[in-house]
């Protein structure tokens, strides 16, 4: 059975009663240590993770679509290499002969 937090509490304090014993003094501080930090855990260190998933989509769709109607290559760095080799020519200027050199042997 998977007990709130005050039913937790409840169950041992009905277990360890009024006793003010050393033993039972210290199985309740580590319970309740034990409570309060698999609590904390399990909020998230009080991160909302849905919040921040849904601004990174929003994020990463906003970049995408700018770069995409930008049309802007700065993102890919083998575009702008690319360009920068062609040397002043554009496809419609390149021959076969300007793609293969012969070889003297």
């Amino acid at each position: 059975m998977i007990l709130n937090k005050e039913e937790f509490f409840t169950k041992l304090h009905n277990k360890v009663g009024s006793s003010t014993s050393d033993e039972d003094i210290a199985f309740l501080e580590d319970m309740t240590d034990t409570y309060n930090d698999l609590e904390k855990r399990s909020n998230g260190d009080g991160v909302n993770w849905e919040q921040r998933y849904h601004e990174l989509d929003e994020s990463w769709k906003a970049k995408y679509k700018h770069r995409f109607f930008s049309g802007s290559d700065v993102n890919n760095p083998n575009m702008r290499m690319a360009n920068s080799d062609d040397n002043g020519k554009d496809a419609e200027s390149i021959t076969i002969s300007d793609l293969f050199t012969e070889v003297n042997k």
